[in-house]
């Protein structure tokens, strides 16, 4: 398989200052410890930590995940991180890599999705088994590992399974616990070729073989009903329901869930808000009283349909969110890539789209005064894209999961 990201700028970067080690970050890194003075290794020589350019969108998800008590550590945790990357950035270029203790930080673009497309189409069960986001992560783990030989190129992520899954087939893969990191493969180690299209055929077959097919269809989304908000003293919030079916060892298990959330919007939360759902389950599943299936597993498929809280950039991955809550976040997210992320971006957004007469006409003002065409296209094809992701009633999202 051929490199499918733009690795020049790091080319450019390690030609000039010669790092002793690659670390590619995955964003539950940046969760857990988004000081990024504390970022180092224990062993010598300086580190280049590698940020792919999604990192910013998926930690803005995680902070805008409203509603439960269970959600408000992690919304915390994103939060510091974004301010933490906010400071980052305004140090320098994150494009040409910014200079920090332990030695530099660099972000890369996405490939285009006329090169990324037919990549992920050929790791379906990748896809499907750690999301797309993960498997993005991996390919660029791969190009980089490919384009610098000489150095050791390592993938550091906090999620068990991504690294049970990889590390068997020999990726360079880190298990993350914490700065300094203690493990790291040696330059020697970088020297023995790997077969890329190999080791990825078999983190497929390896997911093939533990997948769990689980079903889940939508039949209901309503606002819920006012005695409910009452009782539980909360704001008003949305209630979808479905059916599902869980399929392994040749057995179905069927399911029914419920999903409270709210919708996401450009408007600021108070802190009452993030108590709001705070009795409230975030999420439900009936197994029609049968209490056998495995906790892990139970607690897989939970996080999965939470995940479609959020707004969508996968393809076939659905979200609960509406159309007008998708095109709001996704302008903030343009809005941060064209102007850079700061403390008054939310606000000052906010007030454009007010004197636009609105998001509609603001969007097409924002299309429309790009001045390249391919621009023009990237920015419709991803509007488009996001919002076809909305779960529609009697749609049914199918995803897998990794057993053990």
């Amino acid at each position: 398989m051929p490199n499918i990201f733009d690795l020049s700028k790091i080319a450019a970067l390690v030609k000039d200052q010669q790092p002793t080690r690659i670390l590619v970050m995955d964003t539950n890194v940046l969760m857990n410890d988004p000081d990024y003075n504390k970022w180092s290794a224990k062993a010598e020589g300086q580190s280049l930590f590698v940020l792919s350019d999604t990192v910013v969108q998926e930690l803005e998800f995680i902070r805008r995940k409203e509603g439960s008590r269970e959600k408000a550590d992690s919304r915390s945790k994103a939060e510091v991180a974004i301010n933490s990357l906010v400071s980052l950035f305004q140090r320098g270029s994150i494009t040409q890599g910014i200079p920090v203790k332990a030695g530099w930080v660099i972000g890369v673009p996405s490939p285009r999705k006329d090169d990324l497309d037919p990549e992920l189409k050929q790791l379906e069960d990748i896809v499907s088994a750690f999301k797309r986001s993960d498997t993005k992560l991996l390919l660029l783990t791969r190009d980089c590992h490919q384009l610098f030989k000489s150095i050791p190129v390592t993938l550091i992520t906090g999620d068990r399974g991504l690294f049970a899954n990889i590390q068997m087939q020999g990726v360079p893969c880190h298990l993350f616990n914490g700065f300094p990191i203690e493990v790291l493969e040696t330059v020697g180690a970088t020297k023995k070729p790997v077969d890329w299209d190999q080791v990825l055929d078999e983190i497929q077959g390896n997911a093939r073989q533990k997948a769990v097919t689980v079903e889940a269809t939508l039949t209901a989304q309503k606002l819920a009903p006012p005695w409910l908000t009452f009782l539980t003293h909360a704001k008003p919030f949305m209630i979808a329901e479905g059916r599902g079916a869980v399929r392994f060892d040749g057995e179905v298990r069927p399911f029914l869930w419920t999903i409270s959330f709210y919708p996401q919007t450009l408007d600021l939360s108070s802190s009452s808000d993030n108590e709001a759902l705070a009795d409230l389950p975030l999420i439900y599943l009936d197994f029609f009283g049968k209490d056998d299936l495995e906790q892990d597993l139970f607690d897989a498929i939970a996080d999965r349909l939470s995940d479609c809280i959020s707004m969508s950039f996968e393809e076939g991955t659905p979200t609960l969110q509406s159309p007008q809550s998708i095109m709001e976040m996704l302008i903030y997210f343009e809005y941060l890539e064209e102007n850079g992320m700061s403390e008054g971006a939310l606000d000052s957004l906010t007030q454009e789209i007010k004197d636009s007469e609105g998001l509609i006409p603001y969007w097409t003002d924002w299309i429309l005064r790009m001045q390249n065409e391919d621009e023009q296209y990237a920015s419709l094809e991803t509007l488009i894209a996001a919002l076809n992701n909305c779960w529609k009633i009697g749609q049914t999202y199918t995803f897998t999961i990794i057993r053990g």
